[in-house]
C-alpha cells in the first residue's frame, strides 16, 4: 500500500516541487546571493523528502474503532461541515469540507480557528486537509501539533526538526526567509494539549512567529479554551453535528462486510434508542458505539459505558483467524479489571500533567508511578507498555512518541480513578472546580457526570448554583420594578460574563478588529460581532463578551440540565443604535431604557 501510495502522489509532489517551491529557492538564492545549483538544490531536496514524508503519515488513520489498524484517510473520511457565525447571530457561514477549503479560509485573511468539544474531529480535519493540499498545490503544509513545543522548543525549531533530512540539517536562518517569503499552510493542531506549565511562553511564541510569518496562512484547532482569546485576528468555526444520516454513513466506513452496521442501525432507527440521539452529533461517539456494539450487540445508553465496552473489547480482542476461543496473551501478566486498574492511574496522573504524549522513558516512568501504588500487582513497565500499544491499543506510536489514541479515553479513566480510587473524591472534584484552567477538565466532568451523579451535583452543580444565588441576590437589589421572569432573563444573561458594546459607523468589516482594539484591548477577552440591521448598510454595532473562567461549567450543566437553565439570546444590535459612534458602553443589569426590547442599560465606559 506504501508503494502505490508514493506513486499516487509522486506527479503531485513534483508539481508543488516545480511550480512552486523551485521558484522560491531561487528568488531566495537571487535574494541572498547563493548560487542555486551549490547550495539550494540539496535544500530543495530536504523540502521533497519532507512532502513524502508528510503525505505518507497524513494520509493513515489510526482511529479507536480501528484497533490499530491503519487505514486510507480518504476511504474513511466523512466530510465534516465548518459553520462560521458571520457578523451577527442571524446568519451562518457552512463550508463542507471534502478537502482544502482554499477560498473558505481566505475569505478570513487566512486565519482559521476551528474550536469544538472532543470527539468532533478537529485533527482529522487537518489531516484532510493537509494532504489535499499536496494534491491540488494550493501551498506548502506545515503541520504542528502544539502539544510537543516547550520554553526549549519554539515552533521554528519543531518546523526545522520536521524539514531536515536524516543526513543533515537544513538552516534555520534560511528557513525563516523561506517563511516570510509566503505560500505556507501551518496547520496549528490541538492548543487545548498543550501543558499548562509551557502555555504562556508558547502562546507567546506561536503569536511572534505569526505576526513574523504573516504572509502565511494558519488553521489553528482546539477545544474551547479562554486562553484563545489571544488569537482575536483568528475567525472562529465550529464543527457543525453529525445528522442522522451522517452517522449512519460513518457507521458504514467502519464495518468492512456491512453486517453489523446494517444490525445497529436498525436499532438506531428505531425509537427504543432515540435517548442517544445526542451521542449520534459527534464524530468519536459513533465510533465508540460501533466498537461497543460490535463487541457486546448492545446499545450502551452513556458515555463511560461506551468505553467500558470498548475496553473489554479490546482486551478481549479475538484473533478470528486462529478460532473464535483464540485471545492475545498480555506480555503484563494482567487480568481484565487489574490492568484497568493501572490504567486508571494512568489516567489520573497524566491528566494532572495535562499531557497525551510522552517520550519512551517518560511513559515507561508514568506507568512505574501507577504500579507504586498499585503494591499488590507484579508486572514489568515495559510490558504493560507492549500491551497498550499491541494488545489493547489504547495508546499508538508516533515517531518517537507514545500517546493516548485520544485524550478522551485518559479523560474516561482519569474519571473512573477519581471515583473508585482517589481517597477523597470531594477534595478533588472542588480543587478541579475552583481551578483557574477549569476548561481543560471539561469533558473528563461530563464523562464523570455519567459516572457518579451525586458526586458531581455535590462539588459542581451546588456551589455553580449557590454562587448563581448570591449573584441574584446582589443584582435583583437593582431592579425597582418588572416582572420577576424579566429580572431572571436579565441576570442570568450577564451571569459569569461582562459584555460591552460599540456602534461604528462607515468602517469596513476587515477594519473592525483594529478599531475594537483602539476602542478596549482584546487581551484576554473572546468576542462575538453583531452586524446592525440598519438602513445605513455601513454600520454595525459590536458585542465583546469577557468571560469568569467557570462559564465552561455554566455551558456543560446547561447542556445537561436544561431545566435549570434558561435559553437566553444575547442583545441584538439593531436596539442600541442609539448610541453614539465609536463609544464603549457596559451592559449593566439595571433596567433603565424606555424602548422594550432594549432591556439591558448601557453605561458609557
Amino acid at each position: 500500500m506504501d508503494i502505490d501510495l508514493m506513486q499516487t502522489a509522486k506527479p503531485f509532489i513534483d508539481s508543488l516541487l516545480e511550480k512552486l517551491i523551485v521558484p522560491k529557492f531561487k528568488a531566495l538564492g537571487d535574494k541572498c546571493k547563493l548560487e542555486y545549483n551549490k547550495y539550494l538544490v540539496p535544500i530543495t531536496e530536504h523540502f521533497e523528502e519532507y512532502l513524502y514524508r508528510s503525505y505518507k503519515k497524513y494520509s493513515f488513520i489510526n482511529t479507536l474503532v480501528l484497533k490499530n489498524q491503519q487505514k486510507l484517510l480518504k476511504n474513511i473520511y466523512l466530510p465534516l461541515t465548518l459553520q462560521v457565525r458571520d457578523y451577527g447571530y442571524s446568519s451562518v457561514v457552512k463550508q463542507r469540507i471534502t478537502g482544502y477549503p482554499k477560498e473558505f479560509i481566505a475569505g478570513y485573511n487566512g486565519k482559521l480557528l476551528i474550536t469544538d468539544t472532543a470527539g468532533m474531529g478537529k485533527s482529522t480535519l487537518v489531516k484532510r486537509m493537509f494532504v489535499d493540499v499536496i494534491d491540488q498545490g494550493y501551498g506548502i503544509p506545515i503541520c504542528i501539533e502544539l502539544r510537543r513545543l516547550s520554553s526549549d522548543r519554539t515552533i521554528l525549531k519543531e518546523i526545522q526538526e520536521q524539514i531536515n533530512s536524516i543526513t543533515s540539517d537544513f538552516n534555520e536562518d534560511l528557513l525563516l526567509e523561506l517563511i516570510q517569503m509566503g505560500s505556507f499552510i501551518f496547520f496549528l493542531d490541538g492548543y487545548d494539549e498543550i501543558t499548562s506549565d509551557n502555555r504562556s511562553v508558547v502562546t507567546s511564541d506561536i503569536q511572534d512567529f505569526i505576526a513574523k510569518a504573516c504572509d502565511n496562512v494558519f488553521v489553528l484547532t482546539s477545544r474551547p479554551e479562554t486562553a484563545l482569546s489571544s488569537f482575536g485576528e483568528f475567525q472562529n468555526a465550529i464543527i457543525s453535528p453529525l445528522t442522522k444520516k451522517e452517522a449512519f454513513e460513518l457507521l458504514r466506513k467502519y464495518d468492512a462486510q456491512g453486517n453489523v452496521s446494517k444490525l445497529l442501525i436498525d436499532k438506531l432507527r428505531s425509537n427504543e434508542y432515540s435517548m442517544i440521539d445526542d451521542f449520534l452529533k459527534n464524530p468519536l461517539l459513533v465510533s465508540l458505539l460501533f466498537a461497543a456494539f460490535d463487541y457486546k450487540q448492545t446499545i450502551p445508553l452513556k458515555k463511560h459505558i461506551f468505553y467500558r465496552q470498548v475496553y473489554d473489547a479490546y482486551f478481549d480482542a479475538h484473533d478470528l483467524s486462529k478460532g473464535d476461543s483464540y485471545t492475545h496473551e498480555k506480555k503484563s501478566g494482567l487480568d481484565i479489571d487489574d490492568f484497568d486498574r493501572v490504567l486508571r492511574h494512568i489516567g489520573f496522573i497524566c491528566m494532572m500533567q495535562h499531557k497525551i504524549e510522552f517520550e519512551k522513558d517518560a511513559i515507561l516512568t508514568i506507568i512505574t508511578q501507577a504500579k507504586s501504588y498499585c503494591t499488590d500487582l507484579t508486572f514489568n513497565p515495559s510490558d504493560f507498555l507492549d500491551d497498550i500499544l499491541c494488545r489493547v491499543p489504547l495508546f499508538c506510536k508516533d515517531g518517537n512518541y507514545y500517546k493516548w489514541v485520544h485524550k478522551s479515553l485518559q479523560e474516561y479513566f482519569a474519571a473512573r480513578f477519581i471515583n473508585i480510587d482517589y481517597q477523597n473524591t470531594d477534595e478533588v472534584l472542588s480543587k478541579i472546580y475552583n481551578s483557574s484552567n477549569v476548561d481543560n477538565y471539561i469533558n473528563m466532568l461530563d464523562i464523570y457526570m455519567d459516572i457518579d451523579a451525586l458526586g458531581f451535583k455535590k462539588n459542581i452543580l451546588l456551589p455553580l448554583c449557590r454562587n448563581f444565588i448570591e449573584y441574584y441576590n446582589e443584582c435583583s437589589d437593582v431592579f425597582i420594578d418588572g416582572l420577576a421572569g424579566e429580572q431572571i432573563n436579565r441576570i442570568s444573561l450577564l451571569y459569569l460574563k461582562e459584555t460591552y458594546m460599540v456602534k461604528f459607523v462607515d468602517i469596513h468589516p476587515d477594519d473592525l478588529l483594529d478599531e475594537v482594539n483602539k476602542i478596549l484591548p482584546m487581551k484576554k477577552m473572546r468576542r462575538s460581532f453583531i452586524t446592525a440591521r440598519h438602513a445605513d448598510k455601513d454600520t454595525m454595532c459590536v458585542s465583546i463578551f469577557r468571560y469568569d473562567n467557570k462559564y465552561c461549567i455554566f455551558q456543560l450543566i446547561a447542556n445537561r440540565y436544561k431545566s435549570l437553565v434558561y435559553k437566553l439570546d444575547i442583545c441584538r444590535a439593531k436596539d442600541t443604535m442609539a448610541l453614539y459612534d465609536n463609544q464603549l458602553y457596559k451592559i449593566e443589569i439595571n433596567s433603565g431604557l424606555q424602548n422594550s426590547r432594549q432591556f439591558l442599560l448601557l453605561n458609557k465606559v
